[in-house]
């Protein structure tokens, strides 16, 4: 009987009103309580993005006070090899009397044996200082970029501890996650001409390597938006990587890589020379050209969302640049800058993203991904 009533009542028009009403109610209580919790999330995972990037924002600022170390040390580094080089000088007059080519023999058996080695302790400290030309490229400076990244993700609510990444586009293997600022020592011998003449190239640990025009593309950075890199997916060991164009460079379309030639190498006397020079360091500086140094932190917060305990996961990345970490540099301006996170880069990742591009489904979800930035 009651449900006699009912449907008589939702017949009339009073009754389709209170029906519409009750069903309006329920559909914008539905819509508010899914866009409260979609804000809430939102919230959320916008205090994790932003906590991340505050702590990779920390750590590429100390990266970037480094680097200004390294100049300020460059400057006893570089007094302490002139004044080498000055002792080298007045040794080596009577070996320049002796005909070619034998002067040049002569003159690096002089040098060698009139080194006084006055920078060596010099160079040793800040070596371990700043973690140059050691394993991984660990050193004091380096920990203490790592450890106010940790001191900065606790204060910013992160999960300790964070996982950070250090150069890893310009990275071999455990470089990246090990703390370093991609460092190394600049020899004497590397500043004898070259014979390449190809219009690209890069340095990576002391080593020129030339690229032609069929082997580089652009590196589709808005900041720069001339710059060229190794074809991502080229058979290169250093696909993806920045490279920079040669002054006077030619280019043939393509002759293949070429690396590390110098026209002198086979000289007897400019071989010693050149193995002399090698030996003697003059400051520190860039481990690639064009050089790589950049901070990055993969944090995760844990977050309550109603009655769900979540953890949520962003990934920041921080650029440092500069005009260059030479003595006479100390006085340029350093640029710190956040940037999108190129995974594809990262070396444990490259090869197998490399294979994956051969299977062409999955080469087309690849290259359509907004994760992998688009490969």
């Amino acid at each position: 009987m009651a449900f006699q009533k009912l449907r008589d009542f939702n017949q009339n028009p009073l009754g389709q009103v209170l029906l519409a009403t009750l069903l309006f109610c329920f559909v914008f209580i539905a819509l508010f309580l899914g866009l409260y919790k979609s804000g809430q999330a939102y919230i959320v995972k916008e205090e994790t993005r932003r906590a991340v990037n505050l702590t990779s924002l920390t750590g590429g600022a100390v990266y970037a006070n480094g680097l200004q170390l390294v100049r300020e040390a460059n400057i006893v580094i570089m007094g302490s090899a002139a004044f080498d080089a000055a002792v080298i000088a007045q040794s080596i007059g009577e070996a320049l009397l002796a005909p070619p080519p034998l002067d040049v023999a002569a003159v690096a058996l002089a040098a060698e044996k009139a080194d006084p080695h006055s920078r060596n302790p010099a160079q040793d400290i800040f070596a371990a200082v700043f973690g140059v030309d050691t394993p991984a490229g660990i050193g004091a400076y380096p920990a203490l970029i790592a450890g106010q990244a940790y001191l900065t993700a606790n204060e910013n609510s992160l999960s300790l501890p964070p996982y950070n990444a250090y150069n890893y586009e310009t990275a071999k293997d455990i470089d990246a996650v090990a703390p370093n600022m991609a460092l190394r020592f600049r020899h004497a011998d590397e500043f004898l001409p070259d014979n390449n003449v190809a219009p690209y190239s890069l340095m990576h640990n002391g080593v020129r390597h030339y690229f032609y025009s069929d082997q580089v593309e652009s590196a589709d950075n808005p900041r720069h938006p001339k710059q060229m890199r190794v074809k991502k997916f080229s058979s290169s060991e250093f696909a993806g990587w920045w490279v920079r164009r040669e002054k006077g460079g030619l280019d043939d379309g393509g002759a293949g890589n070429l690396s590390g030639q110098n026209p002198f190498s086979k000289v007897t006397g400019i071989g010693l020379l050149k193995k002399y020079l090698h030996q003697f360091k003059l400051d520190i500086t860039d481990r690639d050209d064009p050089p790589c140094h950049s901070f990055t932190t993969l944090g995760n917060m844990k977050v309550k969302t109603g009655a769900q305990d979540k953890s949520l996961y962003e990934v920041g990345e921080v650029r440092v640049e500069t005009k260059g970490i030479s003595a006479w540099d100390t006085g340029k301006p350093f640029q710190i800058y956040l940037v999108k996170v190129n995974i594809d880069a990262f070396p444990v990742l490259r090869q197998s993203l490399q294979t994956l591009r051969n299977i062409p489904v999955l080469n087309n979800i690849l290259q359509s991904s907004d994760i992998l930035n688009g490969l």
